[in-house]
């Protein structure tokens, strides 16, 4: 019996297989030509990983809460820009990544998109991965219910969003990788009272800081940092230059200041970029 089914190209004539394929529990669609899914995908009980990425599909089956052993949902780079109503029943999903390019973009910072939030995702209370979705007020108040989350990415963050983002964040102890994006790049990220962040091993944060956050010297185990449009006035490189795992370090007018100073530290960092820093003229 079949378990696993790649299609790599014309996906029109493989589809027709799929009401025989009952016991199917990987379906990996990646860059084929569909766009549409078949209704008889939901009587796929069996499946446990649906790779849609790179594919024309809009949108899942209505039914697409009954895949009840689903643990992989992959609708990256696809057309997909909300989930089912239904998606909080599946309570086995551990992985779900939903992030797109925004091909239509007039200005270089909503360049990645995120996925609405359906109503009740929290209630996925054993999901580890979650990439992308808008933050939207309902899901950042609850977030913190997902605790074995270990990568978290939001687009369209807002100000108001600071506190409780904050409180949710702080109740997920094992955070892996964690990006955030403000929904303009003058809408200050508030992140001051994060406090969980010893697990934080990736980080990026896409919008104004009004000032660098208290917690960066903790980030023991920090292997990358990336600060986009931060704005900052003050240096951060005091702030990161003693974190003794990071290796590489991204600024994307991030600093406003003439001179960005690297004293002692940074023993292991390999990779160094530093991009639109407009008022910089001297590095050392």
């Amino acid at each position: 019996n079949l378990h696993s089914l790649l299609v790599c190209s014309s996906a029109k004539h493989k589809m027709e297989l799929l009401p025989s394929l009952n016991l199917l529990r990987a379906l990996d669609l990646e860059d084929s030509s569909i766009s549409k899914l078949p209704d008889c995908l939901v009587t796929m009980f069996n499946l446990k990983y649906l790779n849609l990425s790179k594919t024309q599909v809009k949108e899942l089956p209505k039914n697409f809460h009954k895949l009840v052993n689903l643990e992989t949902l992959n609708t990256k780079h696809s057309k997909i820009e909300e989930l089912p109503l239904g998606m909080w029943k599946l309570k086995k999903l551990r992985y779900l990544i939903t992030f797109r390019r925004n091909d239509g973009h007039d200005s270089n910072w909503n360049y990645v998109l995120g996925t609405r939030v359906v109503p009740k995702i929290w209630q996925l209370k054993d999901l580890q991965v979650m990439d992308c979705f808008n933050a939207e007020d309902e899901l950042i108040k609850n977030l913190g219910c997902m605790t074995q989350l270990t990568r978290i990415s939001l687009v369209m963050v807002r100000r108001e969003h600071g506190r409780d983002l904050c409180d949710s964040l702080n109740k997920i102890k094992r955070i892996r990788f964690l990006s955030l994006t403000s929904i303009d790049e003058e809408e200050p990220l508030e992140i001051d009272d994060l406090i969980a962040t010893a697990s934080i091993e990736k980080l990026f944060l896409a919008g104004k800081l009004e000032r660098v956050p208290s917690w960066f010297n903790t980030l023991q185990n920090l292997t990358y940092l990336g600060l986009r449009g931060s704005q900052l006035q003050e240096n951060a490189i005091l702030s990161i230059q003693t974190l003794p795992r990071l290796v590489w370090l991204s600024f994307y007018n991030a600093y406003m200041g003439p001179r960005l100073r690297f004293a002692q530290g940074f023993q292991n960092l390999k990779i160094l970029e530093i991009v639109q820093m407009k008022h910089l003229t001297e590095v050392v």
